[in-house]
């Protein structure tokens, strides 16, 4: 629980602009490959999604030239199930709002964020292989509250890449 609590933190950190505590530079950006490639293995592999959220955050959050590269897009195909798994996690209608999408074309992987309940909402998704992580803070017992999802039906392609 301490932490999914000291991500939780991370997150808020990072999402408004404040330096890591541990004063490391994340370097994704070296290597973008390799480290979305152990990210979608993190993320497809166990049950244990917060590996995967830990190294996001750890290798891709804050990294500028990570964010440079990546082109902003509204990704409403992945606002309509992020807003479809936020329902569910908290188990009434739930709207996404201010969202932020952000998608690197070549490796074909998005990631943003929004907000939701009052809550802040971060998420990634591999087109490649059909998914996804979010998570939520705080979540619904506090700390952070993390899902996989899938895009499945009428929401699996985004229109604008037809």
């Amino acid at each position: 629980m301490d932490a999914l609590k000291n991500a939780s933190i991370q997150v808020l950190l990072v999402l408004f602009g404040f330096a890591r505590h541990d004063g490391r530079v994340n370097m994704a950006s070296e290597n973008l490959a390799h480290h979305l490639e152990v990210l979608q293995q993190k993320l497809e592999q166990g049950k244990g999604y917060e590996q995967a959220l830990y190294y996001f955050l750890d290798e891709f959050a804050g990294d500028a030239r990570f964010v440079q590269q990546c082109e902003q897009e509204e990704a409403l195909h992945l606002m309509a199930a992020l807003g479809h798994v936020a329902t569910t996690a908290l188990g009434k209608g739930a709207s996404i709002e201010q969202s932020r999408a952000f998608r690197l074309p070549q490796f074909r992987f998005i990631h943003g964020n929004a907000a939701v309940s009052g809550r802040i909402v971060l998420f990634f998704y591999f087109e490649e292989v059909d998914t996804g992580l979010m998570a939520l803070i705080p979540g619904t017992k506090g700390g952070t509250e993390i899902a996989r999802f899938r895009l499945t039906g009428g929401l699996a392609g985004n229109p604008k890449h037809n």
